[in-house]
């Protein structure tokens, strides 16, 4: 029998912890950067996000050309990959804030440096096409990333966060959380408006993010990893026939095959879009069609997307979901103290 020498296992555990893929949790004092990743960013809605965070105390830098433009994009793909690199190393910076979604972030996947990222774990907050880096970062290096609200329309829009949505973003990035901590919707108002498509329990790894881009991963690789997770989406502006066709793809895929849960989001429509056939499928009837026999606790309507109520999840945490409850528990800290 091999004896190993406990300082070397020491030694393993200690090069264990300085690998981690989860980030350092943020203080008052930090450094937040905001980058442009995908679409074009509103500088009104911008300063106000700023002027929130610097009353909450933390320090905001941003590029001289944050605000550029080219066509429906926040800049040239050379440009946006430049400057979210530069943010991995930037020695001041604890937080990546990418101002919005929108479009762009697939044409950017291939230049980015997941090694420097590895290397470097920062929290990473945003959602809508941002679930493309959530996803290649979670497949590339394993590292904690965060399905928040965008600074855009959350810290930047007129009516701030919702209590429920801004009380699990700072929950999740900010606070201590050595033995996880729970979501619940009871306390705002909003249990009732969730629906158990499929009780029980399942406990997994958080793995999701907006259904579309999902979609365009797949056979790419930085593809979606489902297999014994919790899988969470959400949409907006899709009609459900579309929707449909994107869960249609999974399914062929294998991704429906070993889940642990699945939450699902909010699919919301736009106000200038025509109204769905009244005579056809619903967004809900598509969605019970997929999930309600898949054999796992499965909530539906959940917080989350689009929406005035978007809830926090951290990608790549360990997580049970009570779907008789409507409970999500985070199982472990999602941060870790700064050295």
């Amino acid at each position: 029998m091999v004896r190993i020498h406990p300082g070397i296992i020491l030694t393993l555990l200690i090069s264990s912890f300085l690998l981690s893929t989860v980030p350092d949790r943020l203080s008052p004092g930090d450094t937040i950067i905001f980058v442009a990743p995908s679409g074009p960013l509103d500088k009104t809605r911008m300063s106000l996000a700023k002027e929130r965070l610097e009353e909450r105390g933390y320090f905001i830098i941003q590029a001289e050309d944050l605000f550029r433009k080219h066509g429906y994009l926040g800049g040239t793909d050379e440009r946006r990959a430049e400057e979210f690199m530069a943010a991995w190393t930037h020695p001041q910076v604890k937080a990546i804030f990418p101002g919005t979604g929108g479009y762009g972030i697939t044409r950017i996947l291939d230049m980015l440096d997941y090694d420097i990222i590895k290397s470097n774990p920062k929290i990473l907050v945003g959602f809508s096409d941002i679930t493309g880096l959530h996803l290649a970062i979670n497949k590339m290096t394993g590292l904690t990333t965060f399905h928040t609200p965008s600074p855009m329309y959350g810290l930047g829009s007129e009516d701030n966060l919702s209590p429920i949505s801004d009380n699990y973003f700072w929950q999740a990035i900010e606070k201590e959380n050595a033995n996880g901590y729970i979501i619940e919707l009871e306390s705002y108002g909003l249990k009732d408006s969730v629906m158990t498509l499929h009780g029980g329990t399942g406990k997994g790894e958080l793995i999701g993010g907006n259904l579309s881009l999902i979609a365009a991963l797949m056979g790419t690789p930085y593809e979606i990893e489902t297999d014994g997770k919790i899988l969470f989406m959400e949409d907006v502006g899709e009609a459900p026939y579309r929707i449909d066709r994107y869960l249609s793809q999974l399914k062929l895929a294998g991704k429906f095959e070993n889940l642990e849960g699945v939450i699902l989001g909010k699919f919301t429509r736009r106000s200038d879009e025509p109204p769905d056939d009244i005579e056809s499928f619903k967004m809900m009837d598509v969605l019970q069609q997929y999930f309600t026999n898949l054999g796992v606790p499965v909530l539906a309507n959940y917080p989350l997307g689009h929406y005035k109520y978007n809830v926090t999840l951290p990608i790549g945490v360990l997580t049970e979901i009570d779907a008789d409850n409507k409970l999500i528990r985070i199982l472990e800290s999602p941060t870790r103290n700064s050295e």
